[in-house]
């Protein structure tokens, strides 16, 4: 019995996590970002831990970098980038409650000895928008020196990429083929009944 709570409680555990989508596995060495109308209309903020090349030359950073000022990490979502020794994994979490926000989009950068970038993309899963947690890696072997965090922002909704008028236009071409075939039926069985009748 100890041995079938143990296994369940195993299997709650494991199916908690997140399993966020690896949109680009193995890295990519171009930072695309998350889609444009999600960094455009969303919230943003970075953890970061390492030496980043800015405009007043290079700089070291360890905490969250907090640009837009719209959320701030350590508030709804979370990592342990910079509490634990730089490594290839980080452990990343986010809590949203009702606070109308929620994530969609992780993005990992590190950079190698040479100085390349190299960038991982994670994709959240709808039913883990709200809360959840995972771990985030580049490629397992490159020490991660930013993950940086998109999500919905309700002050600025996401404007529609067509898609609910698509469904309304094929649902309108649905009926018109439904109404089409009816009169078809109607007018097959008047020409019948006026042959034979």
């Amino acid at each position: 019995m100890k041995t079938k709570l143990y296994l369940l409680s195993l299997f709650i555990s494991t199916g908690a996590h997140a399993n966020l989508i690896d949109l680009t596995p193995g890295g990519t060495p171009v930072d695309y970002g998350p889609p444009s109308q999600i960094a455009a209309h969303g919230f943003y903020d970075q953890a970061a831990f390492g030496t980043f090349d800015l405009p007043g030359g290079p700089t070291f950073i360890k905490g969250w970098v907090s640009q837009f000022g719209i959320l701030n990490g350590g508030q709804y979502f979370f990592t342990d980038l910079f509490s634990q020794p730089h490594g290839p994994t980080a452990h990343v979490s986010w809590n949203f409650g009702n606070s109308g926000y929620w994530l969609r989009y992780i993005d990992v950068v590190g950079f190698d000895q040479a100085g390349n970038l190299l960038a991982n993309l994670y994709q959240v899963p709808h039913g883990s928008r709200l809360t959840d947690e995972d771990i985030v890696t580049l490629n397992g072997q490159m020490n991660i020196n930013g993950i940086s965090f998109y999500g919905r922002n309700p002050a600025l909704p996401i404007p529609d990429s067509g898609g609910a008028f698509s469904m309304l236009l094929l649902s309108f071409l649905c009926l018109a083929a439904y109404y089409a075939m009816k009169r078809m039926r109607r007018r097959t069985v008047r020409i019948s009944s006026y042959r034979y009748g």
